[in-house]
């Protein structure tokens, strides 16, 4: 029996978690790629599918159903280039250190599916997926680093460490399907990582400031359901500093239910620090901040602000609110300090 489980478990490894050889991923893809076995490297010289066609779930692994299009890239894959004028539908999952990286930050494409709420029984299987296992980039293990190309439309979330580093630098963060609930969820990495010059329109969390890390020369578009930065939607998130210079707020929409906050934290126990140097946000209907519960402390300062929005703070008004904005801790809906 020991032997038979142990099988059993061998091809399951197999069929949803384990990684994929750069032969398979040739045989599945529709476009054209190159491997160079000295560098290490898989170039995608044609726009093309992704497709493992042993991929497809049986409706029991809720984590790795419908994951077709996924590359779990093996480890002696070091780089990943996208070329220009080319769009590769896919997403990547790895676990060592990586660079991934377009010829073309505007034409060298990833992209996940024209379909809403793609992980709530939008998928291929109708099933109600566990949306933060289908990120379009997830590193699980080593560095991660993204640059120079656009990632459109997400399967789920748009890039994802929970707690291993990622750097990422000019990329476009764009889902423009609309609809509310498509949980492309914009950035989470570990404690180190960084973004820098990156432009998003994304519809759900920008950035999950659940680690300490750092985020230079962005701007945000405040699309339906968008929020700028989330707090957090658990405990996970105490402690977290994360850091932002030169951040760029625009739009007229967001998530009604929060009242379009740009800070936002929606469940949990937790003191988070969100500390902004050089911060322009014009959204006639958002609000600055938005605390669900009273066991929230939002600590930390903005200086250098040019800020317009509708008002301080949400409905609910709750949680304990140490936010300084231009030295002060007065609450309005309009600064602007140097």
């Amino acid at each position: 029996m020991k032997k038979i489980s142990c099988i059993v478990l061998f091809l399951l490894g197999i069929s949803y978690g384990w990684s994929q050889t750069v032969a398979e991923l040739k045989s599945s893809y529709s476009g054209k790629l190159k491997w160079n076995n000295k560098t290490k490297t898989v170039r995608f010289e044609s726009t093309g599918t992704i497709f493992f066609k042993n991929k497809t779930g049986i409706g029991q692994d809720l984590a790795n159903d419908q994951k077709n299009h996924f590359w779990v890239v093996p480890k002696d894959v070091k780089k990943i280039i996208i070329g220009k004028n080319v769009t590769v539908t896919g997403a990547f999952h790895t676990s060592s250190d990586i660079f991934i990286a377009g010829e073309d930050r505007k034409t060298s494409v990833v992209f996940g599916t024209d379909l809403q709420t793609w992980t709530d029984k939008n998928n291929p299987g109708k099933q109600d997926l566990k949306e933060w296992y289908y990120s379009q980039f997830d590193n699980s293990s080593g560095v991660l680093t993204i640059q120079n190309l656009t990632i459109l439309n997400p399967f789920s979330y748009f890039v994802r460490g929970f707690g291993p580093v990622v750097h990422v630098k000019s990329v476009d963060f764009i889902d423009n399907r609309g609809g509310h609930h498509n949980h492309s969820d914009g950035f989470c990495g570990g404690n180190g990582s960084t973004v820098d010059d990156c432009y998003f329109e994304s519809g759900d969390d920008v950035f999950k400031a659940y680690f300490n890390y750092t985020v230079t020369n962005c701007t945000i578009n405040m699309v339906d359901n968008s929020v700028p930065i989330q707090l957090g939607w658990g405990n996970y998130s105490n402690g977290a500093v994360c850091t932002f210079k030169n951040l760029k707020v625009i739009g007229n929409s967001g998530r009604w239910s929060s009242d379009n906050a740009v800070i936002s934290g929606r469940t949990g126990k937790y003191d988070v620090t969100i500390n902004i140097d050089g911060l322009e946000i014009e959204n006639p209907n958002a609000v600055m901040v938005s605390l669900w519960e009273d066991t929230m402390t939002l600590n930390g300062n903005i200086t250098n602000a040019k800020i317009n929005v509708k008002k301080y703070t949400d409905r609910r008004n709750s949680g304990t609110n140490n936010l300084t904005i231009c030295n002060s801790l007065e609450h309005t809906n309009h600064y602007d300090c140097k």
